[in-house]
């Protein structure tokens, strides 16, 4: 049963999986509040001062005033004061887009998910159409509403409780000291908010996160399937390096042949040498090995008339310091050197 749990951390094959699949840690919340934040620094830059609005409202009034027929420019009026709000709509739309993409930048998005965006058949079953428009809130949610309500309503009450005072005064207070009132107290509220915002989205962003990896753990079987095929079957790896290893064994032993000598000891080990004066700085080991192959490379330099030297030490200390197609080191030369001037003489009395 242990190995059914789902306890183990997801593997990248895992994780890639889900992003195709469409499944990603996403705040939806972290997002709103950046396009919120946004907005309102928009806001406090554009409008910080309601000397425009008491313009514009002041020219129309005293085009509408003046005119002779005011029914004619009435058009023109709606035209300017459509083009006047459109023109300061702009920047709270351009702010909303920015920090929307914001927010999804900042959590990784865009994500193309092939196997989340393909043709589905069962979407177009009418049956079922109506049960996807279910809303479907769950418990964290339901927090997240209560936690956002009971902000607000401590927020709205503090604040009026402590406004309520200079509120109820009013009517008897200038135009100027009414508005500065209504900015201060509207100041208060949307910080505190703005605020209580920020902290449901840092800690909704990690709940999400934390939510999406417990969703994609996996058993301990789906790990050792993964790293299977991610890392490829341990017994095919096996058969392949074995595999390689005989083709590399089997290409080694043509090159027997071209050896100009075999240093060996009488059973444990024997290394080929060749050496071509004119194309070669120093011998070459082109076969070596010990044991069953040891006698397989004597047994084909006998083969090929390739003579074979018994020489311990040299044998032992060619086979563990030199690799295949590799010159002997400096340290061997002398002793390779009378080891191939031997044979010379051997061929030239032969």
């Amino acid at each position: 049963m242990a190995d059914q749990e789902r306890t183990e951390k997801a593997t990248s094959r895992r994780r890639q999986k889900a992003r195709d699949e469409g499944q990603f840690a996403y705040s939806q919340e972290l997002t709103s509040a950046m396009t919120l934040v946004a907005c309102l620094a928009a806001v406090f830059f554009f409008f910080r001062s309601p000397a425009g609005f008491r313009s514009f409202f002041s020219n129309l009034i005293e085009e509408v005033t003046t005119a002779s027929n005011p029914e004619q420019i009435l058009t023109g009026i709606i035209r300017q004061a459509g083009l006047y709000f459109l023109a300061l709509a702009a920047p709270e739309f351009a702010a909303a887009v920015v920090g929307a993409l914001a927010g999804n930048l900042l959590q990784g998005l865009p994500i193309f998910a092939p196997g989340a965006t393909g043709f589905k058949w069962e979407r177009l079953n009418p049956i079922q159409g109506p049960s996807r428009l279910k809303a479907k809130v769950s418990w964290m949610e339901w927090l997240k509403i209560l936690f956002l309500f009971g902000v607000v309503t401590i927020l709205v009450y503090n604040t009026f409780s402590t406004y309520w005072d200079q509120l109820i005064t009013f009517p008897a207070r200038s135009l100027d000291s009414s508005n500065s009132i209504i900015h201060s107290l509207l100041v208060r509220i949307v910080s505190y908010i703005t605020v209580a915002l920020a902290v449901l989205a840092t800690a909704d962003y990690f709940i999400q996160r934390w939510l999406f990896e417990q969703s994609i753990k996996q058993t301990k079987a789906e790990v050792k399937e993964d790293m299977k095929a991610t890392e490829g079957n341990p017994a095919i790896k096996g058969k392949i390096k074995s595999i390689q290893r005989e083709s590399a064994r089997r290409r080694m032993m043509a090159k027997v042949k071209d050896a100009d000598v075999i240093v060996a000891n009488p059973t444990h080990y024997a290394v080929a040498l060749e050496y071509k004066p004119v194309m070669m700085a120093a011998p070459r080991v082109v076969a070596k090995g010990r044991g069953f192959i040891a006698q397989r490379i004597k047994k084909l330099g006998r083969e090929h008339d390739i003579p074979t030297v018994e020489n311990v030490p040299l044998a032992r200390a060619l086979y563990r310091s030199v690799e295949v197609n590799h010159d002997i080191p400096i340290e061997l030369y002398k002793a390779v050197a009378e080891v191939l001037a031997y044979v010379y003489k051997i061929r030239k009395r032969s």
